[in-house]
């Protein structure tokens, strides 16, 4: 489930570029119920040693004007946010709350929710042609020589890239229902990427490397329904690997 939230600017929104932990911790504290975001934020879905917060959300669009040199971007007049999760109680707590509470503030900036609504598309075909929403990052650490541990990120043409998603998809899938969905293959394949789709991006002290973009995804409806809901890659509950459907392709069987 999704909702889609317009937010009308009063004064302008300036925010520090790399600002998804500040849209993480607006969700967080929106949510309401203490408990519920309590265990999301500290817990969430387990399987094997990872853990899973099982919702993801988009960059922030609208008019904007970038500060190069304050690194800041400053959002005029109205902007367009997406939320997703497979959680209806996440979902239900963020709407309401969203409605009903007496100010909305990001970085202390008063937001006013103009419009909240849901969608609930229905996927019903193996194959679409996706867009990211916001970008998904791909990678794998391991311990290098010394014991120290180092990130490698992979891009959508490296033959890692697209095997490393079905695995972290499989693995929040049987996080959330606790067994292996009945279609196991997951295949993304690039359709239009460009280098300026790369993204690199710091995530609190962390650096992050990520891409945006055009692809097609091949699955059960389920699946795809699944990814449409939590987010492809990794990091979905920092911002990453949200995407819209472009165009529903015919099934291939």
């Amino acid at each position: 489930m999704r909702l889609t939230v317009k937010f009308q600017l009063d004064d302008p929104l300036v925010l520090p570029i790399n600002y998804q932990h500040i849209l993480q911790g607006f969700i967080y504290r929106t949510l309401g119920d203490d408990d519920f975001s309590a265990f999301l934020h500290n817990d969430g879905f387990h399987k094997g040693k990872r853990s899973f917060k099982l919702f993801t959300f988009s960059r922030l669009f609208g008019k904007n004007k970038v500060d190069v040199k304050n690194k800041q971007i400053i959002f005029f007049d109205e902007v367009e946010w997406h939320v997703s999760s497979i959680l209806p109680q996440f979902i239900q707590n963020l709407c309401q709350n969203l409605l009903t509470a007496p100010e909305n503030r990001l970085l202390g900036y008063p937001i006013s929710v103009q419009e909240v609504s849901y969608n609930k598309l229905k996927i019903d075909s193996n194959r679409c042609l996706i867009k990211m929403l916001s970008p998904i990052t791909v990678y794998s650490t391991y311990e290098d020589e010394s014991g120290k541990k180092k990130t490698q990120f992979f891009d959508p043409n490296d033959t890692a890239f697209p095997v490393l998603i079905e695995q972290n998809l499989i693995k929040k899938y049987e996080a959330y229902y606790g067994k292996a969905p009945e279609r196991r293959s997951f295949s993304i394949t690039p359709v239009d990427i460009h280098p300026r789709d790369k993204v690199v991006t710091r995530y609190k002290n962390f650096i992050i490397n990520a891409w945006g973009g055009t692809y097609e995804v091949r699955s059960s409806p389920e699946l795809i329904q699944f990814a449409y809901a939590v987010g492809i890659g990794g990091k979905n509950s920092q911002g990453f690997g949200m995407f819209g459907i472009l165009k529903v392709e015919e099934n291939e069987y």
